[in-house]
């Protein structure tokens, strides 16, 4: 199995409280989290190298940009949970 980098531990969860408080009606954190970690799973050479970078200031850089291009997965997914749920 492919190792994730430890701080994609950490951004996950803040991920997953920021869309859960958006979408509580129609996904649970749990289906956010497995979202989140399966993308993450699915880019871990580039995440591992992205957050392996050893300038701090370009490594912070760097975990702003995973949280970011995850918030766009975990939201598109709870908006299609929505709209199935929804109608």
């Amino acid at each position: 199995m492919t190792e994730l980098h430890e701080n994609i531990y950490d951004i996950v969860p803040s991920v997953v409280a920021a869309i859960h408080n958006r979408y509580h009606s129609f996904v649970e954190k749990d289906d956010l989290k497995q979202e989140c970690l399966k993308w993450a799973i699915t880019r871990s050479d580039y995440i591992n190298e992205q957050l392996a970078e050893p300038d701090t200031k370009k490594r912070q850089h760097n975990e702003a940009r995973v949280a970011y291009q995850m918030r766009r997965v975990a939201e598109r997914y709870a908006r299609r949970e929505k709209a199935s749920r929804s109608g």
